[in-house]
């Protein structure tokens, strides 16, 4: 009898249900919050809800001249500038993740020879 409740016990141990994986990541929300583009310098303004977003930049110097692109986040309210994003030569391009406060933001753009794209993506923590 001493052998048979030993079986049971193993049998029963290995009757058991797999585990439940765990549950799935949940997937970023993203919103584009502006997409611009040009030559030359300008100002660039737009409101983040999160304070949470992904800045996109890229560069084409079709004449081949000495060129400059500087992408530099700032306050929207107060000018106050928050990151350089970029200080390029050249074509190029490049993604950088900001993260701060809502507010209102703005891009200074300083740019010499090239033609130039700037886009913005806000990001929000999955929502449960």
């Amino acid at each position: 009898m001493k052998y048979e409740v030993v079986a049971l016990l193993l049998i029963a141990g290995g009757c058991r249900t797999a585990p439940e994986p765990p549950a799935a990541a949940h997937a970023v929300e993203k919103r584009q919050l502006g997409s611009w583009n040009g030559k030359g310098s300008t100002t660039l303004g737009f409101v983040s809800e999160s304070g949470s977003f992904r800045i996109n930049w890229m560069t084409n110097n079709p004449e081949g001249t000495l060129s400059s692109f500087q992408l530099t986040l700032r306050s929207g309210i107060s000018g106050r500038p928050l990151k350089v994003i970029t200080d390029h030569r050249g074509a190029g391009s490049g993604s950088v993740e900001f993260g701060d406060d809502p507010r209102m933001y703005e891009f200074l753009v300083d740019s010499t020879g090239v033609d130039w794209s700037v886009s913005v993506e806000e990001t929000f923590a999955p929502r449960e």
